[in-house]
């Protein structure tokens, strides 16, 4: 139903509220991941396979790897997963040490070989990848860069698919480690949301960087091939290792998790090509001093923080509103720990993976259409009532009132009405994101019983 004929004022809540959905599949999740528009949500499994539901339906569309296709696929678990920015493809690593570039709109099953189809681009490592995501998309010509932490590495990893299809690695931050003093491994690795180019890593000493590699964004293809990479900023805000970074959409926050059970909020602020970190907010539980899993900020903004506790007896979600470091609410429903995490502010949904059985928890906004919130005289009932209509009830007795009618109509027949553009904002203002529709192929999905 739109969520305009529903009550404005369960609709515009802020952030999820009550469990509302398990998803629960053979294949035991160990990450999750919405699509930038919200519509699906990507699963990787221990099995190997990458699971993609539609969000709407809570029904499997397509399942990546794990079948007898052309190309590999992942034989360990999955680590993490990233979407491209227009939803078409899907990136994905995994403790196997392969990293795997998926086109969606090619991934499904060949009806006329009756197998999957391999991905797109793979790259194999010598030790498990702990993460990757992209930072330039993947352009008309297929070119793209991405970058990646693998295991035990002081350094992350750039890769750089050209036009030709070639796959071009070079290390990201090669001069640092070469210049300064040890900084321990690149444990993760993030794009930021708004200057495309940059890339933010921390590392196993509690230290954080920020370097603009290759090309701008929209200067041509194969960024980062060059190999040019610079340093914006540079400093040690824990002396833990940092597990986790996750930016608001705004890029103007950022959220460190730490292995000293601690998540430290800070801002950042652009001067030219210098960024500067400052520190606005410490969360912890001083009560149970509970390490932490995962983060993610919400909406454009980053106006609130959720993270999911480290603990055998911890099976909820904390939530932090950003402006006063509070916390305003504690996600409940799930029966176990919870480890990764994803928040959908389009859909205003929160999904978690557990870490005993691997079903997948959501929270999210369980409203009830209340139309008397539209009409103060609505009155609503419970069946329908028989009416009879009186002979003059609906007649016009005023000319002024028929003149005006008339006019009206008029005027709305004159009106062309566009049903093709969509709206530039949804009822939330947030911006609405014309997302990749993915082929179905539930034959697939049957056929492995997922």
């Amino acid at each position: 139903m739109n969520l305009l004929l529903q009550d404005p004022f369960a609709v515009l809540k802020e952030f999820p509220e009550r469990l509302v959905a398990t998803l629960r599949s053979p294949l035991q999740a160990t990450c999750v991941a919405y699509a930038p528009g919200g519509e699906y949500l990507a699963c990787g499994t221990a099995q190997g396979a990458v699971v993609v539901y539609a969000r709407d339906t809570q029904r499997p569309v397509q399942v990546l790897g794990q079948g007898a296709g052309a190309g590999p696929c992942h034989v360990r678990p999955v680590q993490s997963l990233a979407w491209s920015r227009d939803g078409r493809r899907l990136l994905s690593c995994g403790q196997d040490g392969l990293l795997l570039v998926w086109d969606l709109a090619a991934a499904a099953r060949d009806p006329g070989q009756g197998q999957d189809r391999g991905p797109e681009a793979h790259v194999q490592f010598d030790a498990p990848v702990w993460g990757a995501c992209w930072v330039e998309g993947a352009g008309s010509d297929g070119s793209w860069c991405i970058a990646a932490s693998v295991y035990e590495r002081g350094s992350a990893v750039l890769l750089s698919r050209d036009s030709e299809g070639t796959v071009h690695q070079s290390p990201l931050d090669a001069d640092l480690s070469a210049t300064e003093e040890d900084q321990g491994y690149v444990l993760v690795c993030v794009a930021h949301p708004v200057h495309r180019d940059v890339v933010v890593t921390g590392s196993s000493r509690g230290y954080i960087n920020f370097f603009r590699c290759g090309q701008r964004a929209g200067e041509g293809a194969g960024a980062g091939a060059d190999g040019a990479v610079s340093l914006l900023h540079g400093s040690r805000p824990t002396t833990s290792n940092i597990k986790h970074i996750a930016i608001a959409p705004s890029g103007e926050r950022l959220a460190i998790n730490s292995s000293d059970r601690s998540i430290r909020q800070m801002a950042i602020t652009w001067e030219n090509e210098n960024v500067a970190l400052s520190l606005e907010h410490k969360y912890q539980d001083v009560i149970n001093r509970l390490q932490w899993n995962d983060v993610q900020f919400s909406s454009h903004g980053g106006d609130y923080l959720v993270a999911s506790p480290h603990g055998s007896s911890a099976h909820d979600l904390y939530l932090w509103e950003t402006a006063g470091g509070s916390l305003v609410r504690v996600l409940e429903g799930a029966d176990e720990e919870l480890m990764g995490l994803d928040w959908s502010f389009r859909a205003m949904t929160i999904a978690a993976t557990g870490l005993e059985s691997g079903d997948v928890y959501e929270w999210g906004l369980a409203v009830q259409p209340k139309w008397s919130a539209l009409a103060p005289d609505f009155e609503e009932i419970e069946e329908n009532i028989d009416y009879r209509e009186h002979e003059d009830e609906f007649d016009v007795t005023s000319s002024a009132q028929e003149r005006r009618a008339t006019e009206r109509a008029a005027r709305r027949e004159g009106e062309p009405i566009d049903l093709v553009t969509t709206d530039e904002r949804d009822v939330r203002g947030n911006e609405v994101v014309q997302g990749f529709v993915i082929p179905l192929d539930y034959a697939a999905c049957v056929a492995r019983g997922v």
